[in-house]
């Protein structure tokens, strides 16, 4: 039995006996996406192109049966008369004049790795782990449209810039295969015959007219800000295969995970080799115009949060006008944060809030003052001007709002000044208590101090009484 190389052999002198004047050659045929083999040339004379065709199903064929030598190898020669028939006449600058080239252009998608190798000699635009590549078509043949790869070589002949040749093929597809957007359940209506009436699809279907290399419609940036006008926004994009894409709305209702799972399991029950694009979710931002793997969207918001929040000054801290009333002095207007810190910082402890008076204002005071042996500071007095009760240590005279503690209005102040201006000492008198008020000489000036807030335990929650 024949190993491939003889039988290979023994093709092209059959298929040279069938075609005496043509020019037959054994010819490596490099192809993306694994589809790289050795085959027969058949190139007839005067023909300005030639046709190379692939022998390994005829020799599995061999292998199988050896005693159909013959007929295999005679088929081999018919097939080689009929393809050499059909090579269409064409003019050569249609794939050297690049004035004609950039009008035939189209693109096709392919994941970097498995043709990393053939990519080091074709022009191509990498976007994460697929790579954009560049084809010239020649639509109108008898047997269809047929295209030929843009290759290092013919890209200096055409003397552009492999820019250049990528703004030229997103036009140029725009015209011969524009972009195609359905809704899964317009699809599926369709093949159906229209028999049902279906409920629009979270997913959607986008390709190429012609549905040949269709992935390639990710690369046209009008098409993709049309599509998130239809969806709605920003989308997520499942490579389906080279031919397709689908679309998914990013509305919270789908996880990349989740979908990067339903992609790798279609991938590996039900796309072949040559038309597996990625095992990766991407996604289409439609503020920032940006097509990229999901996991890099989400790693790049994360990173503008985190610069945002670094960049972002700090927050106003909210303050009040309130009165301060000290042991020994007279009060003093203060302005203080509102939050809770600020308030234990001003009476040196978990407070105690009171509401003593019928106007709209509290007093602030430390909760454990007398407990702690605070100097006593102001008699709290009743409607007859009897003391019920002295609070001990620095206290707040706060204002009141709907919700919380604010400043105190002008009139407010100078009337609670008034009220506590004289500082006072206290003499016991039997079971009861005399507030003597202290002499001007006697009274302290206020110290300009930092109200820094004491370390406490945990804070507790305010404690509100009505003396």
């Amino acid at each position: 039995m024949m190993n491939f190389d003889e039988f290979l052999d023994a093709a092209k002198d059959r298929v040279q006996e069938a075609l005496p004047d043509a020019k037959v050659t054994i010819q490596q045929v490099n192809k993306l996406q694994g589809e790289s083999y050795t085959g027969i040339s058949v190139q007839p004379e005067g023909a300005t192109a030639a046709v190379t065709f692939n022998v390994s199903p005829a020799f599995e064929r061999y292998q199988a049966d050896e005693f159909q030598e013959a007929a295999i190898l005679n088929k081999i020669a018919d097939d080689a008369k009929q393809a050499a028939s059909a090579i269409p006449v064409f003019d050569l600058s249609e794939i050297t004049d690049y004035e004609t080239v950039k009008n035939n252009l189209v693109m096709q998608v392919v994941p970097v790795e498995p043709n990393r190798e053939m990519l080091e000699n074709i022009p191509h635009k990498t976007v994460e782990d697929i790579a954009v590549v560049y084809r010239v078509e020649f639509p109108g043949r008898a047997d269809g449209s047929a295209s030929t790869l843009v290759t290092n070589k013919l890209l200096e002949e055409y003397g552009v810039t492999p820019e250049q040749l990528h703004t030229d093929a997103v036009a140029a597809q725009l015209v011969s295969h524009p972009p195609v957007l359905k809704n899964m359940s317009e699809m599926l209506a369709e093949m159906s015959g229209d028999m049902f009436d279906m409920p629009e699809s979270p997913m959607w279907v986008a390709t190429v007219e012609g549905g040949v290399n269709g992935a390639s419609v990710t690369q046209i940036p009008a098409f993709l800000q049309e599509a998130a006008d239809r969806l709605g926004g920003d989308f997520f994009v499942l490579p389906s295969s080279v031919h397709e894409v689908l679309f998914i709305r990013d509305d919270g209702s789908f996880e990349r995970d989740q979908l990067e799972s339903m992609v790798r399991g279609v991938n590996a029950t039900e796309v072949s080799a040559a038309d597996f694009l990625s095992d990766s979710v991407y996604h289409y931002d439609s503020d920032d115009h940006i097509f990229e793997k999901a996991v890099t969207f989400e790693s790049r918001v994360a990173e503008q949060s985190a610069v945002y929040a670094a960049e972002a000054p700090a927050p106003a801290v909210e303050t009040m006008t309130v009165l301060l009333v000290e042991p020994n002095q007279h009060p003093r207007p203060v302005e203080i944060g509102t939050g809770l810190e600020d308030l234990q910082s001003a009476v040196g402890g978990y407070i105690e809030v009171v509401y003593p008076f019928d106007e709209p204002v509290a007093l602030v005071m430390n909760e454990e003052g007398k407990l702690d042996g605070l100097p006593l500071n102001r008699a709290l007095r009743d409607d007859n001007g009897e003391i019920y009760d002295v609070v001990a240590g620095s206290f707040l005279v706060v204002g009141l709002t709907d919700e919380d503690f604010g400043s105190l209005t002008p009139d407010q102040m100078k009337a609670f000044e008034e009220k506590f201006h004289s500082p006072e000492v206290f003499v016991r008198m039997g079971r009861g208590i005399m507030a003597v008020p202290l002499p001007d000489e006697k009274v302290e000036k206020p110290q300009d101090k930092k109200l820094d807030a004491p370390e406490l335990k945990p804070p507790k929650k305010v404690k509100e009484e009505t003396l």
